[in-house]
């Protein structure tokens, strides 16, 4: 009896990921905070580990880069790396003023969406500030002051209690 050759089952190999990260530029505008959260959520994408890739990852991402800042071994992790980039591109006082725009940020006449924008661009920035905080500085800048679903659920995480007052915003319209 003939058999027929049997195709051999190779394991699949997954296809490379490839993730554009917009290049930081320096220009007028840009959030080197935005683009350092961009950049990390796309090496944790790929699965990029070690240090030496990480670097040169977010080098490859910079808008203009010298030769000299990518020799082997200039850098010798990511951490070092953004905090060589916060002390070049971010005002000696910067995080103090993003603290003090955030703890006196409040609503006011202002719809809730804007106020809501407002507060995950100040909460992007702030570096070192515990969830709990965000989350009472957030509730208590509401025009008319928290919602009781707030205190109901009891939310440490500021994208958690802004997500509650949405749906609490749509569910009374």
């Amino acid at each position: 009896m003939l058999q027929a050759p049997v195709a051999e089952l190779k394991p699949a190999q997954p296809k490379p990921l490839r993730l554009k990260v917009n290049p930081y530029e320096w220009k007028e505008g840009e959030n080197l905070h935005f683009w350092v959260r961009e950049v990390e959520l796309a090496m944790d994408a790929v699965i990029i580990s070690t240090e030496r890739l990480r670097v040169a990852f977010a080098l490859s991402n910079l808008g203009a880069y010298t030769p000299e800042a990518t020799t082997p071994g200039c850098f010798t992790g990511w951490a070092q790396l953004w905090q060589q980039l916060r002390a070049a591109f971010l005002p000696a006082n910067y995080e103090y003023r993003q603290r003090l725009c955030f703890l006196a940020c409040k609503q006011g006449k202002r719809e809730l969406h804007k106020y809501i924008q407002e507060m995950r661009v100040l909460a992007v920035s702030l570096v070192g500030n515990p969830e709990d905080i965000k989350v009472t500085v957030f509730m208590g800048g509401q025009e008319g002051g928290p919602i009781p679903q707030l205190f109901r659920v009891h939310t440490n995480s500021i994208q958690k209690a802004i997500q509650i007052v949405l749906q609490t915003e749509y569910s009374h319209r």
